[in-house]
């Protein structure tokens, strides 16, 4: 198992570095300007997610500081531990190879690795429901209890594993203390969703693309070449179809059945939010490969050719707030966003914005989301300004006006 857990973590390394996206930069401003406590009271009941995530980040950075690798560096573990957890769950639930292999698929599965590099929740999310299902099948009943409160306060989602554990479900009760906490969540939610009624369907709106999503984004991760990718899910389903294990298919389907369900009423339908069912993902996979080796090869190699595919070609990598930034700083001024909760980016960056008539950097991101009727566009435009040049970074769309 060594080299796989070796394999696991340097891939896990490559790139490490990207530019923080949006949602990364927020878990800085979390990070970096609450403390412990204002965490919990101050800065979670504005967000949607529970609060552990944020506070182990927290006790990491201030000892490691702010750099894009230190505040990703906890999800790389969090993965890293997560396959040598998947090897001991195949191993029960089959054999040594089946762990092995099982744990082999997790190390080299490109969406795996993607949120194993990303300063969120859902690496964590999916370690912790791994363990969880581990201390369930070794029948260890308080350390079970552990790992599914600690679940419970770091995202939402993995609650859908509730029906999975039978009468163990009754550890669920830790979550009463939190739903305070959550109605106000949702009813800042519920504030936003009517005020900005496209952005349901951005966090997770269901639709017949958001469901193919879920096996595309499984076996490929961030890549998008749609065109190869029918054959290879099918490919898998009947590798898959052979592994017959009713708790491993429950566990991975029941969690996406209820989501979709619930996406009728609430968003939630985004394939990342579902991470934590990888686990049964890759078990089912390897169990339904059993001795074929030809067939175990040609799984890694899907995986390797992804992410080669991936960290050779820049238009799949995250948005980069980082060129954005240096480009802005090139020649200060104004800076309009759509949002002003999209200001945490630059701020990570040490933007110098100057309130000055020219230059002005008009930030087109989730225009249409958030100023769907162009305003800001055209107040500048009916003041007489010109726009001079427009520059995309991977995402991150500015336009350069001049008075």
């Amino acid at each position: 198992m060594l080299p796989i857990i070796i394999l696991s973590f340097l891939v896990r390394i490559i790139s490490l570095n990207q530019s923080l996206w949006l949602d990364e930069a927020i878990s800085y401003s979390a990070v970096r300007n609450y403390n412990l406590l204002d965490i919990i009271t101050k800065f979670i009941p504005g967000d949607v997610h529970p609060p552990l995530y944020y506070l182990v980040l927290k006790l990491w950075t201030d000892i490691f500081g702010y750099s894009e690798i230190s505040l990703r560096f906890p999800s790389v573990i969090f993965g890293v531990i997560t396959v040598w957890v998947v090897y001991k769950i195949g191993r029960k639930l089959f054999d040594e190879k089946t762990g092995k292999i099982a744990a082999l698929f997790l190390a080299l599965n490109p969406l795996a690795i993607y949120y194993s590099q990303e300063a969120r929740m859902y690496s964590l999310a999916m370690l912790l429901v791994a363990l969880s299902v581990w201390m369930f099948l070794e029948k260890k009943k308080w350390w079970f209890g552990v790992f599914w409160v600690a679940v419970i306060y770091t995202d939402y989602l993995p609650w859908l594993m509730t029906p999975v554990w039978g009468v163990w479900g009754v550890w669920g009760v830790w979550a009463l203390p939190w739903l305070p906490i959550i109605w106000q969540q949702l009813s800042a939610s519920a504030t936003l969703a009517r005020e900005v009624p496209a952005w349901g369907q951005v966090v997770g709106g269901l639709d017949l693309k958001a469901i193919l999503l879920v096996p595309i984004k499984f076996i490929f991760g961030r890549i998008s070449s749609y065109w190869l990718m029918a054959p290879v899910i099918l490919f898998y389903g009947w590798i898959m179809a052979q592994a017959r294990n009713k708790f491993l298919w429950f566990w991975l389907a029941f969690p996406l059945v209820a989501g979709a369900i619930i996406s009728l009423k609430i968003p939630i339908f985004t394939y990342h939010r579902f991470l934590f069912v990888m686990p049964a993902f890759v078990i089912l996979l390897a169990a339904g490969v059993k001795n074929k080796k030809l067939v175990t090869s040609l799984i890694c190699l899907i995986s390797l050719m992804s992410l080669m595919v991936f960290n050779l070609n820049q238009n799949f990598w995250r948005e980069d707030w980082r060129g954005a930034a240096k480009y802005i700083n090139s020649n200060p001024g104004k800076v309009l966003m759509p949002s002003s909760a999209q200001s945490s980016a630059l701020v990570y960056y040490h933007v110098n914005m100057v309130e000055g008539q020219s230059p002005v950097y008009l930030f087109r991101y989730v225009q249409e989301i958030f100023d769907p009727e162009d305003s800001l566009r055209l107040k500048l435009e009916n003041s007489g300004y010109i726009l001079s040049e427009q520059k995309s970074f991977t995402g991150v769309v500015v336009w350069k006006y001049l008075k």
